[in-house]
């Protein structure tokens, strides 16, 4: 909020308290979010402003819908591309990180709309759809960081896939729109706080995710905020070198132990359905009132979804897998192949950098989609593999009785 209203009034980009005092800029939080904020907030706040900013984000959550079924449409029938949309248009997690003033809806809204701009430029043949797919990425970078480093592997996959056709041409127009939009804000960077990011993310990143289970020496009361606990918290942090010195001599004293953590429970802990480090359940901070407590429609869907939770992840995380195997989608369009192999890409991508960052399950809501839309393409092949080999039996079977 802070970092919203010293933008709208004083032109700054500062987290400092709103004053009349024009503050010292800085480069703590990436600068998406405040300035989404920027047309709805006053000074002082008002229940209006508030009305606003969440009537925005309810707008941006229903958008983000139609891409994720714009997406779903591309990859397997209408009807199973329906049910995968459905469980996205009732995710409680989705629906309840809206009512938040946090990054969570504006980024997952942004980042399926980069999906849905690149599976297009795939299917219209565009560059120019390549450069808006670009701008969008790095629109949703600047919401949040941890989406910046997909350029990387998303443009690896453009260069080397060659079984239908050249998606190459594309990977230059891509680069160039997110260079276009992302390098602003490094410039800026350098100017104002005299480096490209501040230091700070990374650090915390590194040292919230270094703990086990998200607890200081297995106390339970710790859980979700170890470092608050740990005594050398400030000692241990003060570089990204002193931080990677820690995580090392950590490893050597409990190498199994960390192993577990960092390969098996920093994913298992992304996906999870409870927020760890909030309130609880499918709530980030503390509320008092809810539809989810006490209306029929929202307990039923709550409960409905939270039983499929596991087992959508577990349906997503094998189809992120079989995508990539020799021979897949040979019967597929090149547009279809391309959209759920850049939907595994994205899952893989956010597993494998929260297996070194800290992956509180808050971080791991804008995957809400991407894991529904995977898990029922899953559940469709699944049925029709099962399918062709019982038609296969059947022809089978008449000619081994000749």
């Amino acid at each position: 909020m802070n970092y919203a209203l010293n933008l709208k009034y004083h032109h700054t980009y500062s987290r400092a308290n709103f004053s009349d005092k024009v503050p010292p800029a800085d480069a703590l939080r990436a600068p998406g979010y405040p300035a989404f904020l920027v047309p709805f907030v006053e000074s002082p706040p008002t229940a209006f402003m508030l009305w606003q900013i969440s009537l925005a984000q309810a707008l941006l959550d229903s958008i983000t819908v139609l891409l994720a079924l714009g997406i779903f449409r591309r990859i397997m029938a209408e009807g199973w591309a329906l049910g995968a949309g459905l469980l996205t248009a009732i995710s409680p997690h989705l629906i309840s990180a809206s009512t938040y003033l946090l990054t969570e809806t504006l980024f997952t809204f942004l980042m399926m709309l980069s999906l849905w701009l690149a599976v297009k430029m795939i299917r219209d043949n565009s560059r120019v759809l390549a450069v808006a797919a670009g701008l969008v990425i790095a629109a949703a970078a600047l919401t949040k960081p941890t989406l910046q480093y997909l350029i990387v592997p998303l443009t690896g996959m453009l260069l080397v896939t060659r079984e239908r056709g050249n998606t190459a041409r594309f990977a230059i127009p891509l680069l160039a729109g997110f260079v276009l939009a992302f390098s602003p804000w490094v410039v800026r960077n350098l100017d104002a706080i005299g480096g490209t990011s501040d230091p700070t993310l990374t650090i915390n990143a590194l040292h919230h995710g270094m703990y086990p289970d998200f607890r200081y020496q297995d106390i339970p009361e710790t859980t979700g905020f170890p470092y608050r606990f740990d005594p050398h918290s400030k000692e241990v942090s003060r570089s990204k070198e002193s931080i990677l010195k820690e995580i090392m001599r950590r490893f050597e004293e409990e190498p199994a132990r960390h192993l577990q953590w960092y390969l098996l429970g920093k994913p298992a802990s992304l996906l999870d359905w409870n927020i760890l480090a909030g309130m609880g359940d499918i709530f980030i901070y503390p509320v008092t009132v809810s539809p989810y407590f006490s209306q029929p429609v929202y307990t039923q869907s709550h409960r409905f979804m939270e039983l499929l939770h596991w087992p959508l992840v577990v349906l997503a995380l094998a189809a992120a897998v079989v995508v990539w195997l020799p021979g897949f989608g040979k019967s597929s369009s090149a547009t279809a192949v391309f959209a759920v192999r850049l939907l595994s890409l994205l899952l893989l991508y956010f597993i494998a950098l929260h297996m070194v960052a800290a992956p509180f399950p808050r971080y791991g809501i804008p995957l809400r989609p991407v894991i529904y839309g995977l898990a029922i393409f899953m559940c469709s092949q699944i049925l029709l593999w099962l399918t062709s080999a019982f038609s296969r039996e059947h022809v089978q079977a008449p000619m081994q009785t000749r």
